[in-house]
């Protein structure tokens, strides 16, 4: 089924070029000269839908707009620190009703996972759907309905609140949610790290586009690739990633307690 036909279906890539941990790590080659941006938005055009890039209003993103722009797709510019206020007003201005959410860091995303979950998103009328928690990470991150979105950013209004690590104000929306059921090869397998945080990561992604496409939709080569031992070169860096994650998480938990106060 071809996502064209439906008005308001959208996928959104959020990218940004001022990341903490590994800065600039859009414009990183994965395979030859073609950047991690560049192999995102030429995966995400194969969900066959509406795709925008949502970057930041700040000049040292105009190299993100300028990829969009040579890749023929849509753009939006929004606030730097607040990703949720990003997709709210990037949703008014191309009159999306549904949205699969893209993180720019994850260059082996499945497209064929994300056309299913945009569908029964929309199938289902919810206002968010995830991946099963047997899923393998680096696969899919979110989708939204108009409704969820607009629900999420009445939990962080302000521009400049940060909310790179997201899970916790969608536990506090308390959207109406769908899960996405993963095919067997798309289940998860210990030991894999698919994304792109930290310098082991790019150095696994070069070596993993030398032998799969980068265009590659299939899981199972995927797990054949890593089979040979290269997941050794960046898989300790997840604990360090959850670490970061959890410490952001709680100083949300704080800031909130707080407010309360």
């Amino acid at each position: 089924m071809k996502l064209e036909n439906f008005n308001g279906l959208a996928a959104v890539i959020s990218v940004r070029s001022s990341s903490s941990r590994l800065h600039n790590k859009c414009f990183r080659n994965l395979f030859k000269n073609i950047s991690m941006l560049e192999i995102m938005i030429r995966r995400t055009k194969k969900i066959g839908c509406k795709v925008v890039v949502a970057t930041s209003e700040h000049q040292n993103d105009d190299r993100i707009v300028k990829i969009a722009e040579n890749e023929n797709v849509g753009v939006f510019r929004g606030s730097l620190l607040n990703k949720i206020n990003r997709w709210y007003r990037c949703f008014e201005e191309h009159k999306i009703d549904y949205a699969m959410l893209v993180d720019g860091d994850d260059p082996s995303f499945s497209f064929s996972l994300a056309k299913r979950a945009l569908l029964q998103l929309k199938k289902t009328n919810s206002e968010l759907i995830v991946g099963h928690n047997e899923l393998m990470p680096g696969l899919i991150t979110y989708g939204l309905s108009r409704s969820g979105i607009n629900k999420l950013h009445t939990i962080v209004r302000n521009p400049q609140t940060n909310t790179d690590v997201i899970d916790t104000f969608v536990k506090q929306a308390n959207l109406i949610t769908t899960v996405i059921e993963p095919k067997i090869e798309e289940k998860l397998k210990p030991g894999i790290r698919l994304t792109v945080d930290y310098e082991e990561d790019v150095i696994f992604y070069k070596i993993l586009f030398k032998e799969i496409s980068y265009l590659s939709e299939s899981t199972e080569q995927i797990k054949k690739v890593l089979s040979q031992k290269i997941s050794d070169i960046n898989w300790f860096r997840d604990s360090d990633f959850k670490t970061n994650q959890s410490n952001f998480n709680l100083q949300v938990h704080k800031a909130n307690n707080r407010k309360k106060i």
